[in-house]
């Protein structure tokens, strides 16, 4: 059998895993285009346009966009490069969760004579990743590079950190391991530096400290190893309140837009709505990863406004028993056998990380889109560590002589091959605005479905279609005067004047230059009224 850590078997693995990622995305890499966000991130985004601009660091996503000002340069208005790009770090992530996997079991004391069950947990772990139709959002969404970008160096920075920690513990530091440990800590000022869901990677980090290495030979070393990582967690809340306190310069174009944007949900809406909102969000998202079925680029989503609500108290109960579950797992692992205790406390570290990596986006701080499927990027990772092993565990455990690694690897090769199908055919709404929108609004009816998909009809040049939905568009305003509802999220003046903007174009092209001044003064009033 192959050794987890031979070079052989890490080269067939990276190459499995690129194939099959530049299969699955072939048609969006070929025939990709910008959708949604792409339009003000990358396109008509003047600060990308232009590397010297990246000498300012201050800006809380610097290195996302700095990514997008290397593709400009090289690709200009060509969507391939960036889709490409995209999923060329989709396919790195997967190696690195491949990687993760391997070094948990091992760290978790999985026996090294089974050693060829671990290295096959770990390959259907990263395998998993890769295929499941639920990360496409990530991957074929080019402004989501925010999201898999931070996973590659939030990934890359706990992979660092362990695989120094178990050399420690083996009495082995030498020049590679502190080189290693440097890069782990600069994977992880990149990752906070990308997108703020990498505040939580040095809590991540403490906690795995805590519950790999409780025995610890060297306990004075475990502590100084982890402060420069704590450290680092001053860099996101700078970013975002320096310009405020006056401690760093203000930001310029879109990316002080989206910091704005950010203060002003945390300052205007409620952290109690939100939070009671996302048990039942944080439910869609475990439901997803286990049936991924009827996905959406946008939800509609009808907020709770009482925590008792039965649809705040039946998802919170069950999160609490998976939470609960998961504690009560570390503690049956005190008593299994060794052949049991690994996959125990794998499911322990699993539930952990999905909890933790999901925090920033599904916990107290409120942001105006309560739900979006590229949340779940990250902390499916803990959910993808979990199913191989238990699969191969649960055989062994209740096939007993029947039991042949064989037929579990069958089992997961059907469910690979079945999740492959569906993230082959969920691509084909990212490589058209309408059909992304019309997907949207077959499935929600929601406003914004409308808008989208009209203002891509306009693009096409069918106007009479394009008019159409505008117009149904326009019709959900007058029910939509509470800004500050969750519900009504994009119905800000910003994007209601917009709305009359694009019918107002519509109206020039098809010779009706009445109506179409009548809309360019509604535009008007709109904005107007936001003073």
């Amino acid at each position: 059998m192959f050794r987890l850590n031979g070079r052989w078997f890490w080269l067939i693995v990276l190459v499995v895993y690129a194939a099959a990622g530049l299969l699955l995305y072939s048609n969006v890499i070929t025939n990709g285009v910008f959708l949604f966000d792409d339009f003000e991130y990358i396109v008509g985004n003047p600060l990308i346009h232009d590397l010297s601009f990246f000498s300012n660091i201050t800006d809380p996503r610097h290195i996302g966009y700095l990514s997008f000002a290397l593709n400009y340069a090289l690709d200009g208005e060509d969507p391939y490069g960036y889709h490409l790009l995209n999923v060329i770090i989709h396919i790195v992530n997967a190696f690195q969760v491949f990687l993760l996997t391997g070094l948990l079991l091992k760290l978790l004391h999985f026996e090294d004579e089974r050693a060829h069950l671990r290295q096959l947990a770990a390959f259907f772990s990263g395998l998993l990743f890769l295929v499941h139709p639920v990360e496409t959002q990530a991957v074929s969404y080019i402004t989501q590079r925010f999201t898999s970008l931070t996973s590659l160096f939030y990934l890359g920075s706990i992979l660092s950190y362990l695989a120094v920690r178990a050399r420690i513990e083996e009495g082995k530091l030498a020049t590679r391991e502190y080189l290693i440990y440097a890069l782990g800590v600069l994977s992880c000022v990149l990752a906070m530096k990308t997108k703020e869901i990498a505040f939580t990677a040095p809590f991540m980090i403490a906690f795995l400290e805590y519950l790999l290495f409780p025995g610890s030979g060297h306990p004075s070393r475990r502590f100084v190893f982890l402060v420069p990582f704590l450290a680092s967690l001053i860099i996101i809340p700078l970013a975002l309140f320096g310009p405020e306190w006056g401690i760093i310069a203000q930001g310029s174009g879109i990316d002080e837009v989206t910091r704005g944007d950010k203060l002003y949900d945390l300052y205007q809406r409620s952290s109690f709505d939100y939070l009671i909102n996302q048990f039942g969000v944080i439910l869609t998202y475990m439901r997803l990863l286990v049936l991924p079925i009827h996905q959406l680029a946008v939800y509609d989503l009808k907020a709770a406004y009482s925590l008792f609500e039965l649809k705040v108290l039946a998802p919170l109960a069950f999160l609490l028993c998976v939470a609960g579950s998961a504690v009560y797992s570390w503690r049956k692992a005190g008593s299994a056998s060794p052949s049991d205790a690994p996959v125990y406390r794998l499911f322990s570290v699993g539930v952990l990380w999905f909890f933790v990596t999901l925090s920033v986006e599904s916990s107290v701080i409120p942001i105006k889109d309560m739900i979006f499927e590229h949340r779940v990027y990250l902390p499916s990772v803990g959910f993808f560590a979990i199913v191989p092993a238990v699969f191969f565990w649960a055989g062994e455990r209740f096939l007993g002589r029947g039991y042949r690694p064989a037929r579990v690897v069958a089992v997961m090769a059907v469910i690979v091959i079945i999740l492959s199908g569906l993230t082959y055919r969920r691509n084909f709404v990212w490589v058209s605005e309408v059909a992304l929108w019309d997907d949207v609004v077959q499935k929600t009816g929601k406003a914004i479905g409308y808008n989208n998909r009209g203002n891509a009809y306009m693009k096409e040049g069918k106007l009479d279609l394009a008019l159409r939905d505008l117009d149904k568009t326009i019709s959900f305003f007058p029910n939509a005067k509470d800004k500050m509802a969750w519900e009504n999220s994009d119905f800000t003046p910003t994007n209601m004047s917009k709305t009359y903007m694009s019918r107002g174009n519509v109206y020039e092209m098809l010779g009706d230059s009445k109506r179409a001044q009548a809309d360019f003064d509604m535009a008007r009033q709109v904005m107007m009224g936001q003073q």
